[in-house]
């Protein structure tokens, strides 16, 4: 009888030995299949499998590592997607959209300065790409953002000045007043000029600026 248990046991652990016995290839078959029927999960749960009984010594498929970076991206999972769009880029495989959705993941994740920077780098190594436009976006959108900031509390700080009555508007608080109001100015005026070099007609940034410029050379009234 314990020679049948062991030999039983034998026997489940070879079958199951053969049931997980399945080529990098295959695997990658699996993944693509259910990337096509939209199951991101199950997707890159198999082309990681096929990554790790990848056969030493032969040359990555890189549409697979960019397939899994995308799969990834899908189900939000970010840290994946960059790490797999970074190998599809070393791989030179759609190296600028691999880099545009490196710089997304790191957007979704609030990592806005990373994501700058990639872009930054991504508009000289990619001047040519269709996907410029959207790494422009990007960035204009950004840097509109991030130039608001400072700038509506420039504005908030000269319509506390300009809701208080006249007797309280002495020159001297004017001149405080523009002191505030011109650091915020400053803050935000960098910004705004990236947006140009990036987008010349940008008519928000222009406003901005024009507005920033006139308080900045004390023409505010």
């Amino acid at each position: 009888m314990k020679y049948l248990l062991t030999l039983s046991f034998v026997l489940f652990m070879f079958a199951g030995a053969i049931a997980q016995d399945k080529s990098a290839a295959e695997y990658k078959n699996e993944g693509n299949a259910a990337l096509k029927a939209k199951n991101y999960k199950l997707a890159l749960e198999n082309y990681e499998k096929a990554i790790v009984n990848w056969e030493d010594g032969t040359e990555m498929d890189s549409k697979m590592i960019y397939n899994a970076a995308t799969c990834a991206r899908k189900i939000k999972d970010y840290d994946r997607a960059i790490k797999y769009y970074t190998q599809s880029k070393d791989l030179k495989y759609r190296a600028d959209l691999a880099t545009y959705y490196i710089a997304y993941s790191l957007k979704n994740q609030g990592k806005e300065k990373e994501m700058e920077q990639v872009l930054t780098n991504a508009l000289k190594e990619f001047p040519n790409s269709k996907y410029l436009g959207h790494m422009k976006k990007m960035l204009v959108t950004y840097y509109l953002k991030e130039g608001s900031v400072p700038f509506n509390d420039a504005t908030k700080i000269w319509e506390t000045y300009n809701n208080m009555s006249e007797s309280q508007r002495t020159q001297e608080l004017y001149d405080k007043t523009a002191v505030k109001a011109n650091v915020k100015y400053e803050e935000a005026k960098p910004y705004f000029d990236k947006v140009l070099t990036i987008d010349p007609n940008n008519a928000n940034a222009k406003k901005a600026l024009a507005e920033i410029n006139d308080n900045l050379k004390g023409k505010k009234s």
